[in-house]
């Protein structure tokens, strides 16, 4: 298999410290690139995707990545549904930026979560061709109901090397092996077969923290899993994406950046653990966006007091849950616009990504007033007033955020005409 440094040379491009509150730097708010200024570096940022003597493997290609305007905070949504949904939610799909479409899509509707996933697609391009799709693969877990698993060989499956017995992820689901180079072959072709579909955009490698993870798989796996994944990259279909659940700040080292030298972006999740992961992720979000790659944060309510997660629990009216779950979004919301740049994108749920209607989850986040606002065009990176808390301003729109006591205030600047 081919590696990573056999394929790609490369330069520095220098990741920029954020602001303090002695230096204001405005945007021109009319500057083409969509990136938020910064000023003069005098250290660098502690994440950096790309070492002093290093180039972008990617080439900074961003030909590909969904159109991208300032206009509101842009959305993007993770869903799965094993029968069909209906017209309503592919409309209410329709109006994201990002699907990823999860596991476990239309598979007994349609005989096999490949063909669920490609009948979506299809449907929901047929509203917004704009849409960026992506077929759902994971990177460490065999799961059920794909067509391709008609081809699996059960020999493929990762073992312990003392027992001989199988590695289960949640002690259920079999783990894959990547060092085997027959199975890495048939893992590609997954997702080369889906991404030859003209209504599919690209991949996205769920699981990509668990390749390294070291109680459950062997020291070299991690490289090897690396090997394919760069593999896969080299092969994939000229136009097509890659994206990762790969960046967490609560990851050792390097939080996972490694990841970005072949993915396209990544998926954040796992943020919200501590004060140093928000404040971690907020810079890893910069870092990302200003380096070129796609943010997909992933949010919930948070401060939700048990009485109240009670009440939603029993609602059975999602527009209530809707309301109630709104309450709790300028945290999250605010957290995300203090780290976002050009091609970063936001989700905010309640529940499981499942769209069956006896579920009543709380999927969209493009039915909530602060998501759909005016916002602008960023003033300048986010500033630190003090360790943990952090403001920055967009064209109609103010932030301050307190993360040690997970509070924020979001404020419309004069003159910016809100949503009714």
């Amino acid at each position: 298999a081919t590696k990573l440094n056999d394929i790609v040379k490369f330069h520095h491009k220098p990741s920029l410290t954020p602001l303090t509150t002695t230096t204001v730097i405005m945007a021109d708010i009319n500057e083409d690139d969509g990136i938020s200024p910064s000023p003069e570096p005098t250290n660098r940022s502690k994440f950096q995707i790309f070492n002093d003597d290093e180039t972008d493997p990617l080439d900074e290609n961003t030909t590909n990545f969904p159109e991208f305007n300032w206009d509101q905070v842009r959305p993007w949504v993770a869903i799965r549904h094993a029968l069909r949904y209906s017209n309503q939610q592919i409309k209410e799909l329709a109006a994201h930026d990002v699907v990823m479409l999860e596991k476990a899509n239309g598979h007994r509707a349609y005989g096999s979560v490949e063909a669920g996933t490609l009948e979506a697609a299809k449907r929901i391009k047929e509203i917004n061709p704009k849409v960026k799709i992506f077929f759902y693969l994971n990177a460490m877990c065999h799961y059920g109901s794909y067509a391709a698993n008609e081809t699996w060989n059960p020999d493929w499956a990762l073992r312990y090397a003392d027992t001989n017995k199988l590695v289960k992820w949640r002690n259920r689901i079999i783990s894959y092996d990547h060092r085997n180079l027959d199975f890495r072959e048939w893992w590609i072709k997954r997702a080369l077969d889906m991404a030859e579909h003209d209504e599919i955009d690209g991949v996205f490698i769920d699981g990509i923290v668990k390749v390294g993870h070291r109680k459950y798989v062997p020291p070299d796996h991690a490289a090897a899993y690396i090997a394919t994944a760069n593999e896969l990259r080299s092969r994939l279909q000229p136009g097509k994406l890659l994206i990762g659940n790969a960046v967490r700040a609560a990851q050792r080292g390097d939080c996972n950046l490694k990841h970005l030298r072949y993915l396209d972006g990544s998926y954040l999740e796992g943020w919200q653990q501590n004060k140093d992961t928000i404040r971690d992720t907020v810079e890893l979000m910069r870092v990302m966006g200003k380096q070129g790659r796609m943010v997909m944060l992933t949010s919930s309510p948070m401060g939700m007091e048990k009485r109240v997660e009670n009440r939603v629990k029993r609602m059975r009216n999602l527009a209530r849950r809707y309301n109630t779950v709104e309450d709790y979004i300028e945290f999250p919301l605010g957290v995300f616009l203090l780290g976002v740049e050009k091609w970063g994108y936001f989700t905010y749920h309640y529940g499981p990504p499942d769209a069956h209607p006896r579920r009543l989850a709380v999927l969209f986040p493009t039915k909530f007033k602060k998501v759909t606002d005016k916002l602008g065009m960023p003033m300048g990176d986010y500033v630190v007033e003090d360790e943990y808390i952090l403001s920055r301003e967009f064209e109609h729109l103010k932030i301050r955020v307190d993360i040690e006591k997970r509070h924020a205030v979001l404020t419309p600047k004069d003159g910016a005409v809100l949503t009714p």
